[in-house]
């Protein structure tokens, strides 16, 4: 204690008196009472004494006969208090309190719910170790890998499919990302859809843009991800029912909104680097991109793939069946993307949500309505013959 308070000009003197350290302290000037006391205090707290139970302190000048200030405090009181805090501290067991064990356990990482957790949290730090040796379309891919996800996990608990598979979710996915947008990109090259896609970007008015977003990107677009619906599920009669259509459609859109969006990053971008648009347009423009934007697809998709669940069970009507699909889906898709710069582009999206959500509750009676349908064109020609 006097290592401290020498330095200081501060001489300790010491004396027990009825069970009471008194510490008087003396310097030519007054020592300072809060930082002595407290001092003091630290250094006695980890003491153990058996004949004292106070402690009294005295800051004295060397030229006065009597002290400037006094301090007692009880040492007991403190002493009892802090080893019953750690008393208390070490009856509680390590493996209690770190249950270490079951972190490295098989059966919580057999947890479906664990899983999607340390995907959805260490993803994008995975993608942040990776991001300096990658260029930006690739970060790009796999933060629209990511977002997609997240609607997939959202949609699956939303659609509830009859059956679900790994290999045809990816197939669905990877065909559209990969196959189905280079086609898209070829068949735009034709010179009727050259034309609808110009119309889009003209000045022409309202009503030619319009079309061209519905008979040019919304036609195309929708077939592009209705395809692998068709092909994988469909022609072979994998397909049963509207729920399961509508999960793989909202798959494959997810896929397409993964490609397209790291196409987009790229133009964001440029844009951004040419001073055409700022931070905040940047940020916003991305967030739509791989937010908004995917389960917009999606659920495009999705209406697709309801209506050919729906062909597969009335084949009798499945083309036409088909058709009412696609030309909805791509009403919406081409209006949303006339009016994507107003209020009526956010009550397009709403709109459709909605109306997919509500193809979900009532799929049961529409599957009721196909199978009658096709029972009374089984029974038709029978009832023909008969008269």
């Amino acid at each position: 204690m006097s290592l401290y308070f020498q330095p200081q000009g501060i001489t300790v003197k010491a004396s027990i008196k009825n069970s009471c350290l008194q510490l008087m302290l003396e310097s030519e000037q007054v020592p300072d009472k809060p930082s002595s006391v407290a001092f003091i205090r630290q250094e006695l707290s980890t003491w153990q004494p058996a004949l004292i139970t106070n402690v009294r302190i005295y800051g004295l000048r060397t030229d006065q006969s009597f002290p400037d200030w006094e301090e007692t405090f009880s040492l007991i009181r403190q002493q009892s208090e802090t080893a019953t805090f750690l008393a208390a501290l070490r009856t509680f067991k390590f493996a209690s309190v770190v249950p270490y064990q079951d972190v490295f356990s098989a059966e919580l990482y057999s947890n479906n719910t664990v899983k999607l957790l340390l995907f959805f949290g260490l993803f994008p730090l995975g993608i942040g170790l990776i991001a300096n040796s990658s260029n930006l379309e690739q970060t790009a891919w796999l933060l629209g890998i990511y977002y997609a996800s997240i609607w997939g996990v959202v949609l699956y608990n939303l659609i509830k499919p009859a059956w679900f598979s790994w290999r045809e979710t990816l197939k669905c996915i990877v065909f559209t990302a990969i196959v189905g947008i280079p086609l898209l990109l070829l068949i735009q090259q034709f010179p009727l859809f050259q034309l609808l896609y110009a119309a889009t970007e003209s000045n022409l008015g309202l009503i030619p843009q319009l079309i061209g977003f519905i008979f040019g990107v919304g036609v195309l677009e929708e077939i592009c991800k209705a395809l692998p619906v068709y092909l994988f599920l469909l022609r072979p009669r994998k397909l049963n029912e509207p729920l399961t259509g509508a999960f793989y459609g909202a798959m494959s859109g997810l896929g397409f909104a993964i490609a397209e969006g790291g196409s987009y990053s790229l133009l964001y971008a440029f844009n951004l680097v040419r001073g055409q648009s700022g931070f905040g347009t940047y940020i916003l423009v991305n967030t739509i991109r791989f937010v908004s934007l995917p389960l917009f697809h999606a659920i495009l998709a999705g209406i697709v793939g309801y209506f050919l669940g729906l062909a597969a069970i009335n084949r009798s009507r499945q083309l036409p069946i088909m058709f009412i699909g696609v030309a909805l889906a791509a009403v919406l898709h081409g209006s949303y993307n006339t009016f994507s710069d107003g209020i009526l582009g956010l009550v397009i999206i709403s709109f459709t949500i909605l109306l997919f959500v509500a193809y979900l509750r009532r799929s049961q009676q529409m599957v009721t309505e196909m199978q009658q349908a096709e029972l009374e064109r089984l029974t038709l020609p029978q009832d023909k013959s008969e008269n």
